[in-house]
């Protein structure tokens, strides 16, 4: 017999229906705006605005537009799930199990992959501000760690293939692990992934910014138009950077420690007056916020974005329409040499 507050045993809670419905427009309307503004990003990228769109720094910001996409397509059934359904995992057998496992695999891949991406362009900006006149990180050595991005993710997400399960509890089914234990271990190991990504990119920014500093004091002229220039687009990246960094750990700590709260007794205590809640929605926010610093801080992808709207707005507006010549005496003598019936030539 199913719960009272639980609508045919499907996990609904009939009490909280509005709750319920705003808490899920809420997730849902996030998620969809992650899903435009990201495709967005990689449309831009790839019509290649003025051939501008081809740097190492971009190909990172691809990268992460990509990750963040497929973040975006994996919880939007997620959070239907999550919300609407209490948690509680409809499909069963050996589909809803393959479902499960999938959803936890790429629940993991997404974060990762992000955070090692924007260690790389952190490495990136360190030798572009350090080296400045040597290309260390080449296009071919920038796909390769585009690669390891996601390979290194994969390899840390492709445990819990195994170990993500289906447990009934009565008509009730949930998507968790099989081992608690497996569990705390792979979001320790996540928290320390995190954290030492953040002492390494700390690390280098300050090294970077103290760089930047100092050529903010030397006197320009002529003949370092050209070092000017570059220093300008290291101080942007900067600026870019750090601001994704922030944004990241904003919106990515609270749900890591969200998800350990289960393993150390203190998720009661975050759940309350919406704490999870508010946790999920800075955990959704990240993907839509990234396409905005991007545009903020990166010119190539704001003048790209530019010519992107325009050519849309022009193609919705012009439309071709045929043009009749006038029947003037050499149109008539025209037609005269063509069997058939008089018509007035078209264009178009």
């Amino acid at each position: 017999m199913a719960n009272a507050t639980n609508f045919s045993g499907s996990g609904i809670d009939t009490q909280n229906i509005g709750v319920i419905i705003t808490k899920t427009t809420i997730c849902m309307f996030l998620l969809a705006v992650s899903l435009a503004e990201n495709s967005l990003v990689l449309l831009i990228f790839k019509q290649n605005f003025r051939n501008r769109l081809r740097s190492t720094n971009c190909y990172f910001i691809a990268n992460m537009s990509l990750s963040d996409l497929l973040f975006a397509v994996q919880n939007l059934p997620h959070a239907y799930n999550d919300f609407v359904l209490n948690g509680h995992w409809v499909l069963r057998e050996s589909v809803g199990l393959a479902l499960c496992k999938v959803d936890v695999f790429f629940s993991l891949i997404s974060m990762v992959t992000t955070n090692l991406t924007i260690l790389a362009i952190c490495v990136d900006r360190y030798f572009a501000v350090f080296m400045p006149y040597k290309k260390l990180i080449t296009r071919r050595i920038c796909f390769l760690i585009i690669f390891l991005t996601w390979f290194i993710s994969t390899v840390y997400a492709s445990p819990l293939l195994y170990y993500s399960t289906l447990v009934e509890r009565g008509s009730y089914t949930t998507c968790t692990l099989s081992d608690g234990h497996v569990l705390k271990l792979w979001y320790t190991i996540l928290a320390g992934i995190l954290a030492t990504t953040l002492v390494i990119m700390l690390v280098l920014y300050t090294a970077i910014g103290l760089k930047i500093w100092q050529y903010r004091t030397i006197p320009g002229n002529p003949t370092q138009a050209t070092l000017a220039r570059r220093e300008k687009q290291n101080r942007e990246i900067f600026k870019m950077l750090i601001t994704l960094i922030v944004v990241f750990y904003v919106c990515f700590l609270p749900f890591v420690m969200l998800s350990l709260s289960h393993l150390f007794g203190f998720y009661f205590a975050l759940k309350r007056n919406y704490g999870r809640f508010t946790v999920l929605v800075l955990y959704f926010m990240n993907a839509v916020i990234n396409p905005m610093i991007y545009y903020i801080f990166n010119e190539s992808f704001r003048d790209g974005f530019r010519s992107v709207l325009a050519k849309t707005i022009c193609r919705n507006r012009v439309t071709v329409h045929p043009v009749e010549r006038p029947l003037t005496p050499a149109v008539i003598e025209e037609s005269d040499r063509t069997p058939g019936k008089l018509e007035p030539i078209v264009y178009g």
